[in-house]
């Protein structure tokens, strides 16, 4: 995405020209110089400008999903890291933690904060320069951008931190501790970011042209607000907040006085979210946004030339294998294909890359520490350091579209660790692997006939991680061999070890040759997709008890995954309505950064996230056994839940503390 490089050079020059201090919050404005006139001298100089605006949305560090946003029950990474993602997981984060992997607040706080400096001293400047070429119809373009972009900084800050500070116009630079605003009430904080969002929408076009994608739409609008409702809407801050008593002490929210959080559940509520879901769905579709399909796929594969995937068990050429195939092979293309591909899919989403190299976002940290080995004998490969979890194996869907463990049709449990083949060889599966090995298939059970999704995002030992990563041919993982992907003690800190890798945010395409060369595509980070729009619909109806609103929205996202529909009678006690509403929103959104919320905004994450309930096979073994390695067990690392995880602290750190610095604001509870 053009924009992208636009953003980041300009960004650079302003930031080296603003002369920002520190990196505490009260640096919210660039100070003033003789200079900064010239920043909108014309409309080049005013779009620069804007595009600075722009540098931290979304949040455009590397490892953006390597932070607290990976914390979740999704996957674990290797014990060694021990960064903010597991402190977090860890229970151990603290207001003085740092961590070299992101900072203080993993790139939230800080840079929102000052993002709203340069929001605000845009807004200012825009009508008294009067910059030539610039409009009236282009002036207010660029103020709803400015509309949207404060309503997300402060929607990112509210969604981790809780009820945040509100800085709603240009702050005098000459302003005193005692005059900085403390935390707003929450609901305060969503009604003020909505109001800016309805802002926004009603001057911002619906859709962008290819050259600048990224820059705000209506669209991105309304669906960023049916999610900041959703959430207001949900049991954390709808009367289920566990700490009732964390109050401001010095600073009162209009309206509300020192209280922070609503003590009572509201449906109303609910009914706000609903109405902002779908009117946010039907804008999209309006502005031509629809689910990626598998005849867009097939031409992005066609023009790779890209084989369909191995899957355990569909080795026949059939119509209906082949179908299989090329729906897994869909999902895998979802992330990864762009616009231009006849992806209308993502809303809001952004090409990340690394040192310039289109490698995307870490993909080096998913893939296997072995890809290929090259002319001069040394394995090169990734970091192995994104491994799903057992409870993320267990709740993809199986091929009929049920939980493993409710689907009369699959394994029983206690086959799903043995061998799916009975012994045998799988005809597909070369004999060649990395070191040369002839290797029995050691599919288990529980990794076969299960359904598109799993096989697209997730790998497993025996299984094809790629068709032509290695040096134009697949990889074949075997990850109880300690010369090929298995555990090393000599590099125990790039391994998990539960068995399994995620390819979420591998591109299919990718090629790793033995001659030293690399190609894919950078991985278009989806910030905001058409099937969150489904599944944020379906979950406002299932609260409205609007069971057949809740089925239909459902099954949009479904049909895609290759199901027959849900109907009234799969409603049961064993899996209710918000059963179903939650683990498909877990499957289809796995490692999208969606379930750290939805965990605490429903406030389940004391029973998902406590100690003792993370499991993984047994992969920290040397040359294991089949037995020894498809054994569940704990993952070793100290897991563990506290209330204060609901919420990030504010960095509190000698010479750069929040707190000090504002005498209005309360720290986080329970730190």
């Amino acid at each position: 995405m053009k924009l992208t490089s636009k953003i980041t050079r300009t960004a650079q020059v302003l930031i080296a020209s603003c002369c920002l201090a520190s990196c505490n919050y009260l640096d919210v404005i660039p100070p003033a110089q003789a200079d900064f006139k010239d920043t909108m001298k014309d409309q080049e100089a005013t779009l620069s400008f804007l595009y600075s605006c722009y540098i931290n949305v979304p949040r455009s560090t590397p490892f953006q999903y390597h932070s607290f946003e990976l914390s979740a029950d999704e996957s674990a990474a290797p014990y060694e890291y021990s960064n903010y993602q597991q402190q977090m997981a860890w229970g151990t984060i603290s207001p003085t933690f740092y961590s070299s992997w992101g900072g203080d607040d993993q790139n939230i706080w800080t840079p929102s904060y000052n993002s709203l400096g340069y929001v605000h001293h845009f807004l200012s400047l825009i009508d008294d320069l009067q910059p030539i070429g610039v409009t009236a119809e282009d002036k207010a373009e660029y103020k709803a951008e400015c509309y949207f972009l404060e309503a997300y900084y402060h929607f990112r800050v509210l969604q981790a931190f809780g009820p945040c500070p509100l800085i709603t116009e240009k702050v005098d630079p000459g302003i005193t501790n005692d005059e900085i605003p403390g935390r707003s009430h929450f609901d305060y904080c969503v009604d003020y970011i909505v109001g800016k969002l309805d802002d926004a929408a009603r001057v911002l076009p619906a859709t962008r042209p290819t050259n600048y994608l990224g820059r705000a739409t209506s669209t991105m609008a309304k669906g960023l607000k049916a999610r900041v409702l959703l959430y207001a809407a949900s049991p954390l801050w709808n009367g289920s907040f566990p700490r009732q008593d964390w109050k401001n002490k010095n600073y009162e929210t209009p309206g509300y006085g020192n209280e922070l959080v609503s003590s009572t559940y509201s449906r109303d509520k609910w009914t706000r979210a609903l109405t902002a879901c779908q009117e946010a769905l039907t804008a999209a579709k309006e502005a031509g946004y629809e689910l990626f399909d598998i005849d867009a796929a097939n031409r992005k594969a066609d023009r790779d030339n890209l084989s369909l995937p191995f899957i355990p068990g569909r080795e026949e050429d059939t119509e209906e294998n082949r179908l299989f195939k090329e729906r897994v092979r869909m999902f895998q293309y979802l992330i990864s294909a762009n616009e231009g591909d006849n992806n209308k899919e993502l809303i809001w989403g952004q090409r990340i890359a690394i040192d310039g190299n289109n490698s995307g976002e870490s993909t080096e940290w998913r893939l296997p520490n072995k890809v290929v080995k090259r002319s001069n004998g040394i394995f090169v490969g990734g970091w192995a350091g994104d491994a799903p979890t057992l409870y993320s194996v267990q709740h993809f869907y199986t091929e009929n579209g049920k939980l493993p463990a409710k689907d009369p049709e699959f394994f029983s449990e206690d086959e799903w660790y043995t061998r799916f083949y009975e012994g045998t060889q799988s005809p597909a599966l070369a004999t060649d692997r990395l070191d040369g090995e002839d290797v029995k298939n050691d599919i288990i059970k529980l990794n076969a006939k299960r359904e598109a999704r799993f096989y697209a995002w997730i790998a497993f030992d025996g299984g094809q991680y790629s068709p032509k990563i290695n040096n134009g041919g697949p990889l074949w993982l075997n990850l109880k061999n300690t010369n090929t992907n298995g555990f090393n003690t000599g590099n125990a800190r790039n391994c998990v070890g539960t068995g399994y890798l995620t390819k979420k945010f591998i591109d299919p395409n990718i090629y790793y040759g033995s001659d030293g060369t690399r190609t894919h595509t950078a991985i278009r980070r989806p910030f905001l997709r058409m099937a969150e729009l489904y599944l944020n619909l379906a979950e406002c109806y299932a609260a409205l008890d609007n069971t057949g609103e809740a089925l239909s929205n459902l099954n949009e996202i479904r049909r895609r995954a290759g199901f027959d529909d849900l109907t009234e009678s799969d409603i049961t006690s064993d899996m209710t309505l918000t059963d179903w509403v939650r683990n498909e929103r877990f499957v289809e959104l796995f490692e999208e950064g969606h379930r750290y919320y939805d965990l605490r905004r429903w406030v389940i994450a004391p029973e998902m996230l406590k100690a003792g309930t993370r499991y993984g096979l047994d992969g920290h073994r040397v040359n294991p056994s089949f037995e020894e390695f498809n054994k569940p067990t704990l993952i070793n690392q100290p897991f563990k839940w506290d209330d204060r995880l609901y919420l990030l602290p504010v960095w509190s750190r000698s010479g750069m503390d929040e707190l000090y610095s504002n005498p209005q604001l309360v720290q986080a509870p329970g730190y």
